[in-house]
């Protein structure tokens, strides 16, 4: 008698774990907003209670021991509109400024991403414009943002934002289940110069178990040119393609480039043709050199410009800023970069109130 009921114990309890497990949702939300007005940055808090999402103490702890992924709802309107977000931070933990790149961002939706240089809070930020095909833009947050957010629990979810039609208030989102999802990364910026190509990074996922087919698609041929697809083996996460202005593209022409797999979201960005990426430049490219280019890790900076080179920014293929220097005059310095793995770089050089963008590769 006691083993019996020994043993229904037993299967009671491991009935109340089971239906305690079945129990944690694939995702929690929580409102913000609409900004008081158009067009002008508002700061929200978020705080990361239980109460502020609507669920209990338990089910909120066991969302945040498992987080997948975090969204960030950018559409208040019924209808086309553009939306924006800069400076986000999940606690002291994660935290994105769009200085010098999306930052590992991706759109959902029906939006359309593109990171802008200026126009943020302070500096970079990023833009989702709405296409009106019924579904909601938002805006994901790098993958490695995933993981065991329970020590953040109390803290604030933190960011500004923008848009030009506030109707109504959106939404953040955590979730737990897998999102199959591919990210296009641009480096640094999403703009490519006239007659040049510049490498993406596509992440898919997670990892695909068996070999995957990527398709590309650009909503502008004449401007800029993509793969019509790849294939990302089985246990990679990662691939890379080139993005190539056409030759002959109108300067400051546009793109949306989208990639597709089927079972994945779609990742879409906006890329530009733009010479010296949209800043004004003379003939300073001309004047200002690098060598030796490839590299071992040391490299020098030519100035037969007269002008004084007073900052240089490197940037990794993540746009990660690994560098920045603002010591007097930069001209003619040997920079030694030879605690950076092998690869291909993008610096930014100022000069004299204007930037030069250029390629450097460490061998």
């Amino acid at each position: 008698m006691k083993t019996k009921s020994t043993f229904l114990l037993i299967v009671f309890l491991s009935f109340c774990i089971l239906a305690g497990a079945q129990s944690t949702p694939t995702e929690i939300t929580a409102e913000y907003g609409p900004p008081a007005e158009a067009n002008v940055w508002e700061h929200f808090t978020i705080p990361l209670t239980a109460e502020t999402f609507n669920v209990d103490e338990i089910t909120f702890d066991a969302v945040l021991a498992g987080v997948t992924s975090f969204w960030i709802r950018t559409e208040m309107h019924t209808g086309y509109d553009i939306g924006g977000i800069d400076d986000v931070f999940i606690g002291t933990t994660y935290w994105s400024y769009f200085e010098g790149s999306a930052d590992g961002w991706s759109s959902g939706g029906d939006g359309t991403m593109e990171w802008m240089p200026t126009g943020g809070v302070d500096g970079g930020y990023l833009q989702i414009s709405d296409w009106a095909t019924g579904d909601w833009h938002w805006l994901i947050a790098p993958s490695t943002w995933a993981g065991d957010w329970t020590s953040l629990k109390g803290q604030n979810i933190q960011f500004w934002y923008k848009t030009d039609q506030p109707s109504y208030a959106a939404i953040v989102k955590i979730t737990t289940g897998v999102i199959d999802r591919l990210v296009i990364n641009t480096p640094v910026i999403s703009t490519i110069l006239p007659n040049d190509s510049v490498l993406i990074e596509l992440e898919v996922l997670p990892a695909p178990t068996a070999d995957i087919t990527v398709s590309f698609s650009t909503s502008d041929p004449t401007c800029i040119k993509v793969p019509p697809s790849i294939t990302v083996l089985a246990g990679y996460s990662t691939a890379y393609v080139y993005f190539v202005a056409v030759e002959g593209a109108a300067v400051g022409c546009e793109s949306v480039i989208e990639a597709t797999s089927p079972g994945y979201l779609t990742s879409r960005i906006t890329m530009l043709v733009l010479d010296n990426y949209g800043i004004e430049e003379s003939d300073l490219s001309k004047e200002i050199s690098i060598f030796p280019n490839p590299c071992n890790g040391k490299f020098i900076l030519s100035n037969t410009s007269g002008k004084r080179v007073h900052q240089v920014m490197m940037y990794d293929l993540s746009g990660n800023a690994i560098l920045d220097l603002q010591e007097g005059d930069l001209s003619n310095t040997e920079i030694d970069v030879t605690n950076q793995p092998a690869g291909i770089y993008f610096l930014r050089i100022f000069v004299d109130g204007k930037v030069i963008t250029s390629k450097i590769i460490i061998k």
